[in-house]
């Protein structure tokens, strides 16, 4: 009883830390990017964008092995096997030793590339100063790799607690860290610095957790490489899933940078900013329920019963969503100009261009888990990666003649085909998913956002005209406010009702209905 009630506080209050995690997350650039941006200067801010872009390719070398270590930790924990999980994790440990290896191959072959693919965005100067970023960088994406086995030791022991803790403790600790050596005058190479030594702080703070708290210390004797088969067949599609990741969202810098330069790899990133904390915003809802649908599918439940989660969850994500993405037309050309600066004014059709289309997805999270449940996920995955192809090539093409906003569109383009038409075809088709059910819904509760954000633009463009960052904040604070009464009084059902209740007595420290 007393295990099962530590298990129980470890959920609770993990859960409670994700949350405290993505608020600081969303807040802390609110004040930390506009001081970044006026320390680095734009060109440096984007060479910064650039190396974090084309080092991103690097985490690929993983190859989508990342979920096999907590399933398979995991497996043998449950099965109360103990030397079989440290065996398992010393293999592991190797495997990600190889990788470490291979990033260091890769990484310190970029620089002697980087001259000729990037001559025609960048100076001379320029390229030299991406080289050493690269550097430091390939190093600690290497050392990263080996503290990610221990960090999903800590999440398949159910310890997330500690993860979140480190996780809100990098998060606030990283941009203090890069304003003091940006204050030092140390530049976008100190920011790189900074990212080495979380990783080191990570290296040390992991393994010391697992051996003291965990009681796990890695075996290299008699290690389980006949599971590498079926571990490679779990990891294929997660591999796919990581290219067209990076296919989607950074090969889009590195075009920018090899044929624009440094200035449009900055406005490309602040747009991309809001996508992030939308994406955040979304995914923490879902991730929730994933378990969920995952037993009803090997319970052989009615898909009916999905389709109702999907319906339900849909609508809740898309309360989120749809605020996040009104308040963003209303308000985000103005907030931008305050808070970024004149000179990243079309970062705000960027950040457009990029949200409208991913909000498909991010409110059919559900439907995504139930196809990989019922691994059905292949097809999506080889979808992905064509129409990621396709997004590559036609980016490649356009930037010359129409730049950044180019850019946007493709991809703005690809995710409408992708995940818009396609998968909703597919959900609907072969994996009978209610999607009809679930669109109907979605425009009924469409009333109040798309109302509020026609009428905003209006009183806001003749009526009241926003003039500071101080005054557009506490607007945005009564907007949002407006937001849910309307969506309260016009949109929602009990259970939406109860949900919003329940968030509101938490806060207040009263007891739920």
């Amino acid at each position: 009883m007393k295990k099962k009630f530590k298990n129980i506080n470890e959920l609770k209050v993990g859960s409670i830390l994700t949350y405290f995690n993505l608020i600081i997350s969303c807040i802390i650039p609110l004040f930390y990017t506009p001081l970044m941006l006026r320390i680095l200067g734009q060109a440096e801010y984007g060479l910064y964008s650039l190396s974090n872009s084309v080092i991103g390719y690097l985490s690929l070398l993983t190859f989508g092995m990342g979920g096999a270590v907590s399933r398979y930790v995991t497996k043998f924990r449950v099965e109360g096997n103990h030397e079989k999980t440290e065996r398992v994790i010393g293999m592991f440990i190797v495997i990600y030793i190889i990788f470490a290896v291979l990033v260091l191959i890769v990484g310190g072959v970029l620089p002697f590339i980087s001259d000729d693919f990037f001559a025609r965005g960048l100076s001379v100067k320029e390229i030299a100063r991406l080289n050493m970023l690269i550097v430091i960088m390939t190093i600690s994406t290497a050392l990263s790799f080996i503290s990610s086995v221990y960090n999903m030791i800590a999440i398949a022991y159910e310890k997330y607690i500690f993860k979140k803790l480190m996780d809100s403790l990098v998060t606030i600790a990283a941009p203090v860290l890069n304003l003091i050596v940006l204050l030092l005058g140390y530049a976008s190479i100190g920011m790189a610095v900074v990212g080495l030594i979380i990783q080191i702080f990570n290296l040390v703070i992991f393994p010391f957790y697992c051996k003291t708290k965990l009681n796990i210390q890695a075996k290299f004797d008699h290690m389980p490489f006949y599971l590498l088969k079926e571990i490679i067949n779990f990891t294929v599609f997660m591999f796919l899933s990581s290219i067209v990741d990076m296919l989607y969202w950074a090969t889009d810098k590195v075009l920018i940078g090899s044929l624009v330069g440094t200035i449009g790899v900055a406005v490309y990133n602040i747009g991309g900013t809001f996508t992030s904390m939308l994406q955040n915003m979304s995914s923490a809802i879902s991730s929730v329920f994933s378990t969920r649908v995952t037993a009803y599918v090997f319970e052989k439940r009615p898909i009916g019963d999905i389709s109702e989660i999907l319906i339900r969850i849909g609508r809740i994500q898309y309360y989120i969503v749809s605020l996040m993405l009104s308040g963003y037309i209303v308000f985000g050309k103005k907030f931008i100009y305050y808070w970024a600066g004149a000179s990243y004014a079309d970062a705000y059709y960027i950040g457009l261009m990029t949200m409208l289309p991913l909000a498909i997805p991010l409110i059919q999270n559900i439907a995504f888990a139930t196809i990989v449940a019922q691994n059905k996920h292949r097809f999506r995955a080889i979808v992905y990666v064509i129409i990621a192809v396709i997004n590559v090539i036609s980016t490649y093409i356009v930037i010359p003649k129409f730049g950044i906003l180019g850019a946007a569109v493709c991809t703005c383009v690809a995710f409408v085909i992708g995940n818009g038409i396609i998968m909703n075809v597919y959900y609907y088709k072969v994996t009978k998913l209610d999607i009809l059910g679930f669109w109907k819904n979605i425009m009924q509760i469409s009333v109040v956002p798309i109302g509020l954000t026609i009428i905003s633009i209006w009183f806001f463009k003749y009526i009241l005209i926003i003039n500071s960052l101080q005054k557009m904040l506490i607007i945005i604070i009564f907007y949002t406010c407006i937001f849910f009464f309307l969506s309260w009084s016009v949109s929602m059902n009990e259970y939406e009702k109860n949900i919003f209740k329940n968030i509101i007595y938490r806060i207040l420290g009263r007891q739920t209905v």
